[in-house]
């Protein structure tokens, strides 16, 4: 009888260990189950947001709530060396001048991928922003109005650099054409690539609208205000048939984007223009800041990915202009490109162009972007993507895990019987 108590009997240090490994069992199982009820809440909330948007996931314009847009990849040559190229002759700035549509020679368009760039500063977000021609529904990939914005988190300050159409930048080692033509030939992609080529800068961000879904937004926030010249409210009224007057008021959509394409009121061609656009787009910056708090942001952003294609996931977008919009020493600056005193003008046979001092416009893009400090690429790891709650969820699992092992501990601790002898 006794022998076979003995038998049935554990020694107590292989009693203490099934108890570790039950302990750290169910605390196992409390933590992924914290984990499945987070999944499940956040799940459920991105479905629900996905109805409302009315969209899942991309479609041929590009709607999406994760980044899935004009896709990246590793370059497989090396960009423009522009300090190389040869001093371009009249013969070759006339053929430049000719035309800034080279896809109808062909009749095709190429998406080209946009080349991956190494950050410049992890703590500023970049990104270029096209108002295309007509709807974003043609084909006919013109543009008059190409945007450079960055907003840096540290300083709170938004930067928009507004780059005239007619500037001229080499496309290759043995041509150069007005910068619109990069996007009417290779889309987004190739135009990003340029910009980053000649200006060594790192956007890989981008935003594409177009001048009728520009002309809707304005129209369903009531408009954007703007101070006109008697030459620019003749302008508007010649072609919208209106009576403004010379001040400052609210205009519709369709006013305020004839205002964003003139380039004959002031005399000052496609530089005017570039100026005048940078100026409303201010406008509408602090009239946006000053008129809406955070709340009107979810609504207004999911206004905004209806009428946009971009590979910005919908998270960043919205994060970003919250952060803007409840920043109380926000600072907003704006430039437009080619800067004064950097650029020539030409004009071969009525064809007009900006041939850019390369290096000084450069220097000054980058500084206006990125900071007047010596500018180097950051060579850290890059920051980490829209599912960054990952990480932070994993390690609340474990440290919750931990948590009930040393409350189970201390439970059972204290329920011990303490050690000695009770007998009589």
């Amino acid at each position: 009888m006794e022998e076979k108590q003995l038998q049935n009997q554990q020694p107590a240090p292989q009693k203490d260990l099934v108890r570790t490994h039950r302990i750290v069992f169910f605390a196992l199982c409390i933590a992924f189950a914290v984990l499945a009820v987070l999944g499940i809440v956040l799940g459920t909330s991105k479905v629900q947001m996905c109805r409302e948007m009315r969209f899942f996931s991309c479609d041929s314009r590009g709607f999406h709530l994760i980044s899935c847009g004009v896709g990246t990849t590793k370059r497989t040559g090396g960009p423009i060396d522009v300090e190389s190229l040869p001093t371009p002759d009249a013969a070759l700035f006339s053929e430049a001048m000719v035309s800034d549509v080279d896809y109808y020679e062909t009749g095709e368009i190429k998406e080209v991928p946009i080349f991956e760039q190494q950050r410049i500063d992890r703590y500023i977000f970049s990104m270029i922003i096209v108002v295309q021609n007509g709807s974003l529904e043609s084909q006919d990939k013109q543009t008059d109005m190409i945007f450079l914005a960055s907003f840096n988190q540290m300083l709170q300050k938004f930067t928009v650099v507004s780059v005239a159409r007619d500037t001229l930048v080499p496309l290759s080692e043995d041509e150069w054409k007005r910068i619109n033509t990069a996007y009417s030939r290779g889309g987004i992609g190739q135009l990003i690539n340029t910009v980053n080529d000649v200006f060594e800068l790192d956007i890989q961000n981008y935003i594409v609208t177009g001048t009728d879904e520009l002309a809707a937004l304005a129209d369903e926030i009531g408009g954007i205000p703007a101070r006109l010249t008697e030459e620019e409210a003749a302008y508007i009224n010649a072609a919208c048939g209106g009576s403004l007057k010379p001040q400052k008021q609210q205009l519709s959509g369709e006013e305020i984007i004839t205002l964003l394409l003139d380039r004959t009121s002031d005399g000052k061609g496609d530089l005017g223009r570039a100026d005048r656009q940078v100026g409303i787009v201010e406008n509408a910056f602090w009239y946006m800041k000053d008129k809406f708090d955070s709340s009107f942001l979810y609504p207004f952003f999911k206004m905004i990915f209806k009428s946009i294609q971009t590979n910005v996931d919908f998270y960043t977008l919205r994060e970003i202009g919250i952060e803007m919009s409840v920043a109380e020493d926000l600072t907003f600056s704006t430039i437009r490109v080619p800067f004064d005193d950097a650029y020539t003008e030409l004009n071969v046979d009525g064809a007009y162009a900006l041939l850019p001092a390369i290096e000084k416009n450069r220097i000054l893009i980058r500084q206006a972007l990125y900071g007047t400090r010596d500018i180097e690429r950051d060579t850290s790891e890059p920051q980490t993507s829209a599912r960054s709650w990952v990480l932070p969820v994993v390690l609340s699992a474990i440290a919750i895990a931990a948590v009930a092992c040393i409350a189970v501990f201390a439970v059972r601790r204290g329920k011990k019987k303490p050690q000695g002898t009770e007998e009589a």
